[in-house]
């Protein structure tokens, strides 16, 4: 905007008073000093506007009246009145009974209402809250305060751009206080206070230029006293304290008590501010000076009844002072004109009660012969509230006019194993309901295991565990301030220039509660969400981290990808999460992605497509209070459908296979049962057991240990088959010095939950070893003697956005260890009793369309005082698996090894993972120095006959000194 400045000097002496003045907080109003009426029948003032003077087409003359929301509230009134040239005021009253939290439902229909007032009307309309709840004389400013932001949102959603005006509040210091704790200046335009004393309105102003600095102030029912003129003398004196305009109340109107406000709205439109340095002497008065011109417009009173005023102005550059007649709004030059050095002095004749001026200054080039050009560039940022103010409006206006949706959901949840990059995938795929206000059903028609197409008709029940419900959602209006935002500032995401606000629980988050931290993108133009990232904080149980991202999309009414407009529906077609589950001692990371297609608004066909679903044996779950729950048949309404209470914790597997690699003399048959239950004997205990004929896991935990955060545990490993212990030194095996171990360990874990994103656990682990002979072991070669291994460790781990990092140290101090190997084995050394390992690892995911999967890993192994029976291994057991490699055929001391993967399914009957593994492996009793050992394989999933599970797992060693095949193969059936 370019503008022409007068002199520095004349500047100077301006903003000397100006800059006294508060900023403005975004809604201006458009004039100063402001009159305008409150009236019982508005309808009734058509006539006396039709009269002159008429209104200028930027003049403000406001009209207030009562629309009651419980009886036949209607939008035609204010329609009439703005087609008239007035400013409507329409003053809203609510009555729905308080406390407002135990009656919303007669809240939401008042809002209902007064959105849709908002939506027909003319565009020119204020509303103002009024809320007179039966019994109640004065309204509770916390109640009041959360009428007010939920009816802002709603009007403003219906209307953008619609200003919202309070009640006449009481001025009283502990009642605006009370309201303003209530964080409600982003949700109002217009400030009104109720008349009362002097003293006390000056108290208020004053507080609440604190409280809320720059805000418009209505002065809202003082009476239109008898002769009209003297409501100007009113307007621009409480102007001068602070309030931009002030309500009259009048019981009626005719063309002369109309005629002086509409002269007054006529000559005070635009930018004026009040200027005491320029007030006349002679009289009381009160000047306004407008910042496009520097012109001052003037209110003098004549409290004496004088017949002629005699006024005094110091300013010398004030000149063509003209008198405004309040009855036909006629300017007309004073009389008796006197400019002097040191300003300007005329006379008024028959002044009557008030007089109206209009004052001109010289230009910058009249005083100075030039032109200064002055560029005022500037962009307003809007405080974080009127941001949630406008997100929260915009979509209310969606909830009003999207009344259902429906879509086909596919929804993958990616289990990572404990270690490696390796995952089994669930894909979930079916018809997505959700009714605004009502339930969200999901139809589970479809299932994919790591790709592989579910071909029986019904699919397995698994249990649903998720993360308690939140005790409140950010960006909601609450009754209580649950949460506490922050501007970042702004950035651009999905190509829209966004405000990023930061969000967090207000107060530390009490125990049994969760709520969320976190970061919402906002629109700059539509107000709508771009994106919306939240880790859920104070969870409990064996949910100990939740982090979900929201990306939306702008559709059109028939569900397709649109511009980014107001008319548009904002969904979340895409979220991605990453929940981290404390199960049996193990931080089990869980990356879910929903992805919504197939969108359908307001559909036609939504209530009897879902019914046909209900009324069928699709697997069928709802969101409830609890989360996801299943929906099972009622009894009690047969083709009906209840929310099952709860869900079946425990299952059990058959479980066999074949397992062989030439550590072994023959394939290892696998056979027997797995049963695993997420609430073993209640409390929310786990335990897994399996029993494989010649190997035993048992796995016991409680992910809260007395009601705490942190979880203790148990795990049980043994086998019942010795396994091969090979020497290699020199790249040649040594078979004179093959024995063969029978392992068994039970260890104790305790962790704790570190932030929503890991875990640090601590270990005690006794660990047994049987050792024995194999057929090639020399006659002179010692066996290791048999003991216990005491293990004390920690490891760290820690998952964000698909990366995870795990770090492990621990102590090992074995029960005895005395001489093994040939006569004078120089590998022995008593001080190997005791030793320590520790590693560190990092891994990502990436997945891609049609179940496509990339895989990485990285990690280092080492240690100090590690002999043969403690070093690392490679093999399918081993502490870095090398595909290919044998248990015990290779072992090191220290190691960095890579695995990639990369996997595909074919026609939904297959998948195939390529595996390759890499490792540079050091060894100075083997001579191994960054030894390369590699090896490749294949890993695939399909499902078999009897609806059963199969994995298998091929590799080969392709680098190092290793030769041959491993296999591994596992059937695993659910029983429902």
């Amino acid at each position: 905007m370019h503008r022409r400045a007068p002199s520095p000097a004349l500047r100077i002496a301006l903003l000397s008073g100006l800059l006294l003045l508060p900023a403005a907080r975004g809604a201006e109003y458009p004039c100063l000093p402001g009159a305008g009426l409150r009236v019982d029948a508005p309808l009734s003032l058509l006539g006396a506007v039709r009269g002159e003077p008429a209104l200028v087409p930027e003049a403000e003359l406001p009209v207030a009246w009562e629309e009651d929301l419980g009886g036949a509230a209607s939008p035609a009134v204010a329609q009439v009145v703005a087609a008239a040239g007035l400013s409507p005021w329409v003053s809203l009253v609510f009555r729905t009974p308080a406390p407002l939290l135990d009656h919303l439902t007669e809240l939401q229909h008042e809002l209902a209402a007064s959105a849709e007032i908002a939506r027909q009307g003319s565009g020119r309309e204020r509303f103002q809250l009024l809320w007179r709840p039966p019994g109640e004389e004065e309204p509770d400013p916390a109640e009041y305060a959360f009428l007010l932001k939920r009816a802002s949102v709603a009007l403003t959603g219906a209307r953008p751009g619609a200003w919202v005006v309070t009640a006449p509040l009481p001025a009283r210091s502990d009642w605006l206080r009370a309201f303003y704790a209530e964080e409600v200046a982003g949700y109002l335009e217009v400030i009104a206070l109720a008349p009362d004393d002097d003293a006390a309105l000056a108290a208020a102003i004053a507080l609440l230029a604190e409280l809320d600095p720059g805000r418009t102030l209505v002065l809202d029912g003082p009476p239109l006293g008898a002769e009209p003129a003297t409501a100007l003398l009113e307007a621009a004196r409480q102007a001068s304290r602070g309030f931009h305009l002030v309500l009259f109340r009048t019981p009626e109107a005719t063309p002369e008590r109309l005629a002086p406000l509409r002269v007054l709205a006529n000559e005070s439109h635009g930018d004026l501010s009040p200027d005491p340095h320029s007030a006349p002497a002679g009289a009381p008065g009160w000047a306004f000076v407008r910042g496009e011109d520097l012109g001052l417009r003037v209110v003098v009173a004549n409290p004496e009844g004088r017949d002629e005023l005699a006024l005094a102005f110091p300013d010398p550059q004030l000149r063509e002072p003209v008198r405004i007649d309040l009855a036909t709004g006629e300017s007309r030059p004073v009389a008796a004109l006197q400019v002097a050095p040191d300003g300007l002095r005329f006379r008024v004749p028959d002044p009557g009660p008030a007089v109206l001026l209009r004052l001109s200054r010289l230009t910058a080039a009249e005083l100075e012969g030039i032109d200064e050009e002055v560029t005022v560039a500037s962009e307003r940022t809007p405080p974080v509230a009127e941001i949630l103010r406008r997100l929260q409006a915009a979509e209310d206006d969606q909830a009003r006019r999207l009344r259902h949706f429906q879509a086909l959901n596919a929804t993958t949840l990616r289990f990572q194993a404990p270690s490696g990059a390796g995952s089994i995938d669930a894909t979930f795929e079916g018809e997505y309901f959700s009714r605004e206000g009502g339930s969200t059903d999901w139809a589970w028609q479809t299932l994919y295991i790591n790709g592989v197409r579910w071909r029986a008709r019904t699919l397995p029940e698994i249990p649903i565990v998720q993360p308690e419900r939140a005790a409140a959602m950010p960006l909601e209006i609450r009754f209580t301030q649950e949460y506490r935002y922050r501007l970042r500032g702004t950035d651009r995401v999905a190509g829209r220039d966004c405000w990023v606000v930061d969000f967090e629980p207000a107060a530390a988050v009490e125990a049994g509660r969760t709520l969320y931290r976190g970061t919402v993108w906002i629109d700059r133009e539509t107000h709508h969400r771009v994106r919306s990232r939240a880790l859920q904080l104070g969870l409990t149980g064996e949910v100990i981290g939740n982090e979900e991202t929201l990306d939306y999309t702008p559709l059109d009414a028939t569900g397709e990808p649109t511009a980014w407009t107001r008319e548009a529906f904002y969904l979340p077609l895409r979220a991605r999460a990453q929940q981290i589950l404390s199960v049996l001692n193990t931080a089990i990371v869980v990356e879910r992605e929903s992805v919504l297609s197939a969108v359908v608004l307001n559909g036609p066909d939504f209530d009897a497509r879902r019914e046909a679903l209900l009324a069928s044996e699709t697997t069928m779950v709802r969101e409830t209070e609890q989360g996801l729950r299943y929906l099972e048949e009622d009894p009690e309404q047969p083709g009906q459908r209840r929310v099952r209470d709860g869900f079946d914790t425990s299952k059990l597997f058959a479980a066999g296979g074949l397992f062989w690699d030439g550590a072994l003399d023959y394939p290892v048959p696998l056979a027997g049962v797995n049963y695993f239950d997420l609430d073993f004997r209640g409390g929310g205990r786990q335990l897994n057991a399996l029993f494989g004929g010649v190997l035993g896991s048992v796995a016991y935990a409680d992910p809260r240990l007395f009601g705490s955060d942190f979880d203790l545990g148990a795990n049980f490993f043994g086998i019942a088959i010795p396994l091969g212990d090979t020497v290699y030194r020199d790249g040649k095996e040594v078979p004179d010095e093959e024995v063969r171990a029978l392992p068994a360990r039970l260890s104790f874990h305790l962790g704790y939950p570190l932030g929503g994103y890991g875990k640090l656990r601590a270990t005690y682990a006794l660990g047994y070893f049987n050792f024995q002979r194999a057929d090639d072991t020399a006659p002179g070669f010692r066996l290791p003697s048999d003991h216990f291994v005491h293990t004390y460790g920690l490891d760290l781990q820690l998952s964000r956005s698909g990366y995870r990092l795990r770090l492990a140290g621990n102590q090992h101090r074995r029960s005895r260890w005395e001489p093994w190997g040939p006569a004078e084995n120089p590998d022995y050394d008593a001080r190997d009793r005791t030793y320590e390992t520790w590693s560190a690892a990092a891994s990502k995911n990436w997945y891609f369309s049609k179940f496509r999967k990339l895989g990485a890993e990285v990690e280092y192994l080492g240690g100090s005082r590690l002999d043969r029976f403690s070093k690392y291994g490679f093999g399918i057991f081993g502490d870095s698996r090398v595909h290919g490699y044998q248990i015990g055929k290779i072992r090191a001391e220290e190691a960095v090894a890579t695995h990639l993967s990369y996997g595909f399914e074919i026609g939904q009957l297959l998948r195939l993972d390529a595996v390759g593994d890499v490792a540079w492996a050091t060894d100075r009793a083997s001579g191994l120095h960054r030894e390369t050992l590699a090896g490749v394989g294949v890993a695939g999933t399909f499902i078999g006959p009897w609806e059963t599970i199969v994995n298998l797992d091929v590799g080969v060693p392709v680098a190092g000194p290793d030769s041959g095949l491993t296999v591994y193969i596992v059937f695993l059936k659910l029983f429902h």
